[in-house]
């Protein structure tokens, strides 16, 4: 007998969290650059950005044909991407206007460097950070720091300082009952590491 999917995200229906997922409209337009290895993760925040955001588009980056349309594109739109590094500007300083299209990379640090690094052309791209993160929700996955945001906890972020009508809420919802949904999965001597 087959395992119970939800037909929209692709997930098992005990963790799916569409019943929480409200699209959000009135958005910049938004490119989820995913390695392939976070693709099919049960715990990856990209396929609610998907339902809660139908206008972004998420491309798993299995080679460098696959980024070929978005390179193109790069070359009269423009586009920022939401990466920290030592030269990225704060997205706080963003002007309403002066990006239009944002890149955010899905996948653990580690792989998303690797992918900004492999695309000369993304590196060439403006880079932006936040200056002072909101504390992440996100405590099934480890990360360097509270302050590193799970991808869906990234863009609600991105939304509230580049486009505050948006309500962001949406995003915030789906990543806290995902959290709750995957605890409620684990053996209790699992649970308790993240409690």
């Amino acid at each position: 007998m087959g395992r119970a999917l939800c037909a929209e995200c692709g997930v098992h229906r005990n963790i799916c969290v569409c019943d929480q997922c409200s699209p959000i409209e009135g958005v910049p337009m938004l490119w989820l650059l995913q390695d392939p290895k976070e693709a099919g993760h049960s715990k990856g925040t990209a396929r609610i950005v998907d339902v809660c955001l139908p206008s972004a588009r998420r491309i798993v980056c299995r080679s460098p044909e696959d980024l070929e349309p978005l390179r193109r594109r790069a070359q009269h739109t423009r586009l920022g991407v939401l990466f920290p590094s030592p030269h990225s500007t704060p997205v706080e300083e963003v002007s309403p206007g002066e990006i239009r299209e944002w890149i955010v990379l899905d996948g653990t640090w580690r792989k998303a460097r690797r992918l900004l690094l492999s695309n000369p052309w993304l590196r060439a791209l403006p880079a932006f950070h936040f200056s002072n993160p909101p504390r992440s929700a996100y405590r099934i996955r480890k990360a360097p720091t509270r302050r590193h945001l799970a991808t869906a906890e990234a863009v609600a972020a991105l939304l509230d300082q580049t486009a505050p009508d948006c309500l962001s809420s949406p995003l915030r919802n789906a990543v806290s009952a995902l959290v709750e949904r995957q605890l409620q999965q684990m053996p209790q001597s699992i649970r308790h590491r993240y409690e």
